[in-house]
């Protein structure tokens, strides 16, 4: 039976700041993770990447909840309805007032940075016109960090969770169940969401493009974030080269486990593309980035119809 689905990305940003920390003075900050030789490398947080799913979900159609639909003094209650709305189905809710609770199907974690940040900035200035000032008044400068990285991403989704509410979940003495075709629909647009992934902060001016430019899925007997920690680059010859030890000690580790693997490369990324291709050619098929998420979207269809599950 399947259980879970687990995928790894990789993300190119050009020249962007997507996760903003916070500011100090008229710095706005990057969000950063020291490494253990004291270099920092710039992160995107998991509460932003499931934001900025819940966003592509919206733009495909989904009307979304509203977590502050009930306002009762400091408690805010989310209208607890999984079965109408996507985004309380595959990425929970909490409402405190009545102690229902649903734990997220979908695992998402950070987007971390692979390269150190080198403290590069951008110059802006807020122009006093906004305060009732004339435009001859001037304003005042401001930076940003930002950053050329590329970052690792991974998504573990639980498959007899999604569509499936208790009644803990519900409050209510019987559970609720979604018909198997809107539960395949809603994983099926999940990936389509990350196909589609961009967003962060001030996209206004530095506009990230954060879909996958390398991704692997891999439908799993276990839950495990298999390739968490299996997606590592180093840059060489002006290009990106993945790293492949890592990815296929990962898939060996896990072989057992993997029922469908399939593997996704964006064309002229990587230095060593055709290394890759043959590399990964006997654990799956190894296919572009939108060819892949099309034959997952396949795969998904499969699910909970006696053929797959």
């Amino acid at each position: 039976m399947s259980r879970a689905i687990a995928i790894g990305y990789l993300a190119r940003v050009s020249a962007g700041n997507v996760n903003a920390s916070h500011t100090e003075g008229n710095v706005v900050v990057t969000k950063k993770v020291t490494l253990p030789d004291g270099s920092m490398v710039p992160y995107v947080s998991g509460q932003a990447i499931r934001r900025m799913l819940r966003d592509r979900l919206a733009d495909l159609g989904y009307e979304l909840s509203d977590p502050c639909a009930t306002v009762s003094g400091q408690e805010v209650t989310p209208p607890v309805r999984p079965w109408e709305f996507v985004d309380e189905d595959l990425f929970g809710y909490l409402d405190p007032s009545g102690g229902r609770r649903r734990t997220s199907p979908v695992r998402v974690s950070a987007a971390v940075g692979l390269f150190p940040f080198q403290g590069d900035r951008d110059l802006g200035t807020r122009s006093f016109e906004r305060f009732g000032h004339a435009m001859e008044a001037g304003g005042n400068m401001f930076e940003t960090e930002l950053y050329a990285n590329l970052f690792k991403g991974a998504l573990l989704i639980e498959l007899d969770r999604v569509g499936i509410f208790t009644p803990l979940e519900l409050g209510e003495e019987q559970g609720r169940s979604l018909d198997p075709s809107e539960r395949r629909r809603r994983l099926q647009d999940l990936l389509e969401a990350l196909n589609l992934l961009w967003g962060g902060g001030r996209t206004a001016r530095l506009l990230s493009d954060l879909s996958p430019k390398f991704i692997a899925y891999a439908r799993l007997e276990a839950k495990h974030p298999v390739f968490l920690e299996a997606l590592a680059a180093h840059y060489e010859d002006g290009h990106y080269v993945l790293d492949l030890a890592p990815l296929t000690n990962a898939l060996d580790r896990f072989g057992r486990y993997r029922q469908r693997t399939l593997f996704g490369v964006e064309p002229g990324i990587f230095g060593n593309e055709e290394e890759i291709r043959a590399a990964l050619a006997g654990y799956g098929e190894v296919l572009t980035v939108h060819e892949a998420l099309n034959r997952a979207k396949a795969d998904v269809s499969a699910l909970w119809n006696g053929s797959s599950a």
